[in-house]
């Protein structure tokens, strides 16, 4: 729980950082020339559109590599998650039993110890 909540603190900012030099960048007016085609056309793109498109395409790809893991693995998180059910079951059948144990064998000491008196 811990290790999400430190991702999460380093994703956000990670955000800002980016967020913020993009922002810097549109306010500077700086350019980045990006070529779009293969005879040599050049499109003059402000950074700022860089910097957020490339962040997008990140977030996006993120979730669809994401999306392709969580069901590629689905069903191995149920097998295990039916499998914890099982388990945490069990051991609450298994402490059921050791405490009526427990209670049959104090039975039987009170009834040893009051046989034990009788014949005295």
């Amino acid at each position: 729980m811990t290790k999400r909540i430190v991702l999460t603190i380093i994703e956000s900012i990670l955000f800002i950082i980016i967020l913020a030099a993009a922002v810097f960048n549109y306010k500077a007016n700086t350019t980045s020339n990006v070529a779009v085609s293969v005879d040599g056309t050049v499109v003059i793109l402000s950074t700022f559109f860089v910097i957020i498109g490339v962040y997008i395409i990140g977030i996006l790809s993120g979730f669809v590599y994401s999306f392709v893991l969580g069901a590629r693995y689905k069903d191995q998180i149920e097998f295990y998650a039916r499998k914890t059910e099982k388990l945490s079951q069990q051991n609450e059948i298994d402490t059921d039993d050791k405490e009526a144990l427990q209670r049959k064998i104090a039975t039987l000491e009170i009834a040893l110890n009051n046989a034990l008196k009788n014949k005295e």
